[in-house]
């Protein structure tokens, strides 16, 4: 095997895992696998760049002190991703800490962390974290590179997050980049004669999984990006504000309205769950035409203990291509369950059209040579 033919091998590597990266975590709902720091908080095992691998809570099993977890912050760094260690956990929440800290996140500003919180527990071997030095460096790159390019491509409207803008920025860095090898590397062997032969064949199944792949992107986004969890802050107190919902009297439950936007061109079915305990709807699965809202009521009970709490709610779309109940019935067996059947109704006439079209069959390639 030539230096080009490595080359092609380790692009379309990349390319591939990329997609499976982003399609992945889209699919399950979980943050990107890999990550990294931006600060010395975790310094030593994590210098400021370096990557870590994660794995998603609902797949890393019961967390408990030494593990080290990225959380979705409520105030620590003004909020977001939070890679700290679990130091103790208490019936509040888990207390969590950065290494290189001189004291605990909940000492600041920080509630405890509930398990809604929590993305991913990274990876650590006999605990130390498994890290990926100057990923954070490369990661920057090539957002700069994506930013520059779909600037050049007159796409300035899209985010330089998009899953969908994304791959096709990457596919196209990476086609450039191999066909400039290609021009520069063989120049000189090139020769006048053209002979043409047989070099390889390829199921067309394997062409159809990357059409899907590609063209699932963009229709994944429009119902990840939308769902996830939202946290409400309340405060148990003897002296409740009639004006002020989070202001509840302990021991009692006030009722407040819970909209839900649907931005999106498409209708959808929303799943509407409790996270934590105090959380309840009045009705969890609601439908929304595209472009419009709905409303439930949502029940919030405080403790008899005064004191802030936090409450915490999750949101779930799915394009509304099967009847409500059953996208319901298939989330409740998993949320994969009713996305793969959700996704198999939206691509089933694409995969009918290319079997009607291209079949599944041997294709045959052919090399030119000059």
């Amino acid at each position: 095997m030539d230096i080009r033919s490595i080359l092609g091998t380790v692009i379309t590597a990349l390319l591939v895992v990329t997609i499976f990266l982003i399609v992945g975590s889209q699919i399950l709902g979980f943050a990107s696998p890999v990550g990294y720091v931006e600060t010395d908080s975790m310094e030593p095992q994590l210098d400021p760049g370096d990557g870590y691998v994660g794995v998603p809570k609902p797949l890393a099993g019961d967390i408990g002190p030494n593990d080290v977890v990225t959380y979705d912050a409520q105030s620590l760094g003004g909020g977001g991703l939070t890679t700290h260690r679990v130091v103790r956990e208490t019936d509040a929440g888990y207390i969590t800490k950065g290494d290189n800290n001189p004291f605990t996140d909940q000492e600041g500003s920080e509630p405890p962390v509930t398990e809604a919180q929590i993305e991913l527990v990274v990876l650590t071997v006999n605990g130390n974290i498994v890290s990926i030095p100057y990923l954070g460096d490369a990661a920057v790159a090539a957002q700069s590179t994506i930013s520059t390019v779909i600037g050049v491509l007159g796409l300035g409207n899209f985010s330089a997050g998009n899953p969908g803008i994304v791959i096709t920025v990457v596919g196209l860095v990476f086609i450039v980049i191999a066909g400039a090898y290609d021009l520069i590397s063989d120049e000189n062997a090139r020769s006048m004669t053209r002979s043409i032969r047989r070099s390889a064949t390829l199921d067309s199944r394997l062409v159809l999984v990357g059409v899907i792949l590609i063209l699932a992107l963009p229709v994944l986004s429009v119902t990840a990006l939308p769902s996830g969890t939202q946290e409400l802050s309340i405060l148990s107190t003897d002296r409740p504000n009639p004006d002020d919902p989070s202001l509840i009297q302990a021991g009692t439950t006030t009722e407040i309205n819970s909209t839900v936007q649907n931005d999106q061109l498409f209708p959808m079915v929303v799943i509407l769950e409790p996270e934590t305990e105090g959380v309840v709807f009045a009705e969890q699965v609601l439908t929304v035409p595209p472009g419009e809202t709905a409303q439930t009521k949502l029940q919030l009970s405080a403790p008899d203990e005064t004191g802030p709490y936090t409450r915490v709610r999750s949101k779930t779309f799915y394009i509304h291509v099967l009847p409500a109940d059953l996208i319901a019935g298939l989330h409740r067996i998993h949320p994969v369950t009713a996305r793969i059947a959700t996704m198999g109704v939206i691509f089933a006439p694409v995969m009918l059209m290319y079997w009607l079209v291209v079949g599944f069959r041997t294709i045959s390639l052919r090399e030119v040579h000059r």
